[in-house]
């Protein structure tokens, strides 16, 4: 039920503010197939890829599983962390197959309490798990003498860019990032509003702030985002680049995308090429 409101609350709010727009609308408005990882694809993209189920286990016993995809003379490998209500079922077909064409190796996990993994979500222990998640990668013999990447979008950029504050990574990709939760809450708020609404923030909220880690990040970095999101507007990620101290950064800002499908945009193969040259070259 929740689907099929969606696109019909969607309507109902064109209509009202446009009384003579024609609408089209289309299965796609209300089916909605899950995307997860389908190795026939992936072989058809790189025939040497292989999948290969992960389960990793927290310091308070929590059991996290993923995927890792490898590939043969990978460049580097992508920890991937998804944005809120990310599952790897329904989810990681698209993300895998837009960067396995860059020759890396990908590492995708269910945050705790979605999808396959244990456990129930906060602030603190998502923060966590990334920085295990991390490790983990670091300690696997088949990749250790690569470059990491972490990449993360939406949810999963706060995520990302604290496991860089915390841990020497090799470069950092921000996709429909916010600068922290106070200006992204701002963003949402009509102007006319703003004067009689006063929002309180948990300590937890605060503490995420992707402005402040990306003053003090000086590895490679890549932010990207649509210039149609409206949840994260494009103002954030000029922001965050503006601020940004790495001396090796880009910022991608694809036409006619949204929130969930900037990694589509036409440029973004060529910004992801540049990443990798940035990184150590005897690495590659």
């Amino acid at each position: 039920m929740k689907q099929l409101l969606n696109p019909l609350l969607v309507m109902m709010l064109m209509l009202s503010q446009a009384a003579c727009t024609s609408i089209n609308i289309n299965e796609s408005h209300f089916i909605k197939p899950d995307k997860s990882i389908d190795v026939l694809k992936l072989k058809e993209i790189d025939s040497t890829a292989q999948i290969e189920p992960v389960t990793i286990t927290t310091s308070d016993g929590t059991m996290l599983r993923g995927t890792f995809v490898t590939v043969a003379n990978a460049k580097a490998t992508v920890l991937y962390f998804g944005g809120n209500q990310f599952r790897l079922s329904i989810a990681a077909g698209e993300p895998a197959a837009i960067l396995l064409p860059l020759q890396t190796n990908i590492l995708m996990v269910d945050h705790r309490g979605y999808g396959q993994s244990g456990g129930t979500l906060t602030i603190a222990n998502l923060k966590q798990d990334a920085l295990t998640i991390f490790d983990f990668a670091k300690q696997q013999s088949s990749i250790s003498n690569k470059p990491v990447i972490l990449h993360g979008h939406s949810l999963g950029s706060m995520v990302a860019s604290y496991v860089a504050s915390q841990r020497p990574v090799d470069a950092l990709v921000l996709e429909g990032s916010v600068t922290n939760v106070q200006q992204m809450i701002a963003t949402q708020i009509p102007w006319y509003a703003k004067p009689f609404v006063k929002v309180n923030y948990s300590d937890e909220l605060t503490s995420i702030d992707n402005l402040k880690i990306l003053q003090k990040y000086t590895s490679p970095l890549l932010i990207i985002t649509g210039d149609k999101d409206t949840q994260t507007p494009k103002s954030m990620a000029e922001s965050l680049y503006q601020n940004a101290a790495s001396k090796h950064k880009q910022l991608y800002i694809a036409q006619g995308k949204h929130h969930g499908n900037a990694l589509e945009g036409t440029e973004l193969k060529q910004h992801y090429q540049v990443l990798l040259t940035q990184l150590m070259p005897e690495k590659l």
